[in-house]
Parts: structure tokens; sequence; C-alpha cells
């Protein structure tokens, strides 16, 4: 795990950095999607996420809605490809982006169109090296919402 300024990227992940959206391949074959930890931070506690299976999306395109206390936005896809799942750990309780969001606060996963899903993203060490410059000049420190009492977060990769 990278970290900068107190912001976590995971080795193992890719990350679109223009968009601030992180991919994991599945052994499905799917790609799992979320907000980075930087995005989470800047958009402050989510309130609501709304995300529809079997939506088709050109990359740069929204494919859900993300609102929080101080934004509403899309969510974009780093990616063109068909949404397969919504997260409805997600949609039930929204706050898991922040509390989460490489683990329980994943989005959407996602079968890419025939270029694929990689892109220009690049691995969670390179991405880390990107983001450092980026922060910097934001002057942002990432921090999650606490976890509700007795509520167990278990660590990436479990």
């Amino acid at each position: 795990m990278s970290q900068v300024f107190a912001c976590e990227f995971p080795d193992d992940y890719w990350f679109d950095v223009e968009r601030d959206v992180w991919m994991a391949l599945q052994p499905s074959g799917r790609v799992r999607l979320g907000m980075t930890d930087p995005a989470q931070t800047r958009a402050g506690k989510i309130v609501y996420v709304r995300a529809k299976s079997g939506k088709r999306c050109a990359v740069g395109k929204s494919i859900a809605t993300i609102e929080s206390a101080k934004w509403v936005g899309p969510f974009p896809a780093p990616f063109s490809g068909v949404v397969t799942a919504v997260n409805d750990d997600v949609l039930e309780d929204p706050n898991w982006i922040n509390r989460d969001p490489y683990g329980r606060g994943w989005i959407v996963e996602m079968v890419a169109a025939a270029d694929g899903w990689q892109g220009d993203a690049v691995r969670g060490e390179d991405a880390a090296g990107i983001y450092r410059q980026k922060l910097r000049d934001e002057g942002l420190n990432c921090m999650r919402c606490a976890p509700d009492a007795g509520e167990d977060i278990p660590e990436h990769g479990e």
C-alpha cells in the first residue's frame, strides 16, 4: 500500500488519476470501480449514490451519480463498457465510500468494451507518485469517516 499525505493507493489496483477512479480486475473478468481516497476526501460525507446495472457507457461519461453534503456530480467511466453490478451496500449506506473506499465502498462493476479497460491507468505505486504533486498543490490530506460503533472494517484485500 502506497501512501501520500495520508491518502492510500493499493499497489495492486489501477488508477485513472484524471478522473479520480480506482479499478480492480475481479476473477470473473469484470472490473470493480470506486472513488479514490483523495476523491472521497474532497467530496466529504457521501449521502446518496444512484447507479443502474445494464447501463452502457463511453469513457468519461457518467456511470453513477454521487451526492455528498457539499457536492453532487457524476462518477465517470474510466473506460467504455457496460455496468454489470452495483454495490447494494453503497446504495443502502453511501458512507461506505468514505469509510472503506477500496473495500466495501466500491460502486460498480463493469465489463469493458473490446478496446479494453486499462487505457492510461497506472498501478498504485505509480499513482501515488503522480498524486504527490497534485495533492501538494491542492493542500489536501486524506481522511476517512470513523466507522460506527462495533463496525469492523477489514484490511485491504480481505
